[in-house]
C-alpha cells in the first residue's frame, strides 16, 4: 500500500517533470514567422525562430498511474499558468536557447477520490539547450540531454501556440509510475 509519504515525494517528483516539460515548451515558442494560418501545418524557417520570444500562457494536464502492488493509482493534474513572465532566445551558430523569468501556476491535482487546488508561485527557470527545426516541429535538447519534440499549432499575427505530448514511465524506489502529460503554451515576438 501507497504511504502519504511515498506518495507526496512520487507527486514532488512528477511535478518536476511537468516543470521540465513546460520549460521545454518555452523554447519551442520563437517559431512565430508568417501570419499565413491557412496551412494547418506551417512551414517556417530556422530564421523565423531566431530571436527573443515572451511567454504569453501555458496550462498543461497530465495523468500519472502509479503501478504498486499489482493495483493502480491515478492521479490527475490541471495546470493554468499565470503571471507568466518569461523569456526565451534562439541563437543562430550555434543553434542554442536561453530561458530566464518565471511563472506561477494553480494545480488542480485530483488523486485517491479528492481534489485540492494549489498555487505554485514564481516557479524560477533558466533552461539552456541546442535547437533544431523540421517543418513545423522544433526539436529541443537541454543541457542535461534531455530532449522533447514541440508541434506548431497555431501561427498569426505575431502569435504562435505550441503543444507537447510527453508519455514516460518512471521507476523509482521500486514503484513504477506512467505520466502522459500534455502542454499548449503560446507565445509572442518582443
Amino acid at each position: 500500500m501507497l504511504n502519504l509519504y511515498s506518495y507526496l515525494n512520487l507527486t514532488k517528483f512528477n511535478m518536476k517533470k511537468l516543470s521540465l516539460l513546460f520549460l521545454l515548451c518555452i523554447s519551442i515558442a520563437v517559431l512565430s514567422c508568417s501570419s499565413d494560418d491557412s496551412d494547418s501545418t506551417p512551414e517556417i524557417s530556422e530564421e523565423a525562430v531566431l530571436g527573443t520570444w515572451i511567454g504569453v500562457d501555458v496550462n498543461y494536464t497530465s495523468t500519472s498511474t502509479i503501478n504498486l502492488g499489482g493495483e493502480s493509482f491515478v492521479t490527475t493534474t490541471v495546470g493554468e499558468g499565470y503571471d507568466v513572465d518569461y523569456t526565451i532566445t534562439f541563437n543562430e551558430n550555434p543553434q542554442t536557447f536561453l530561458s530566464e523569468g518565471s511563472y506561477s501556476a494553480e494545480l488542480t491535482v485530483t488523486s485517491f477520490g479528492q481534489t485540492q487546488v494549489q498555487n505554485v508561485e514564481n516557479y524560477e527557470f533558466g533552461i539552456n539547450g541546442e535547437w533544431s527545426l523540421v517543418g513545423n516541429q522544433l526539436s529541443i535538447t537541454n543541457d542535461e540531454g534531455e530532449d522533447a519534440i514541440y508541434t506548431i499549432e497555431f501561427l498569426s499575427n505575431g502569435l504562435i501556440q505550441l503543444t507537447a505530448l510527453v508519455e514516460d514511465t518512471i521507476i523509482q524506489n521500486g514503484i513504477e509510475t506512467d505520466i502522459v502529460a500534455n502542454t499548449i503554451t503560446t507565445y509572442e515576438r518582443q
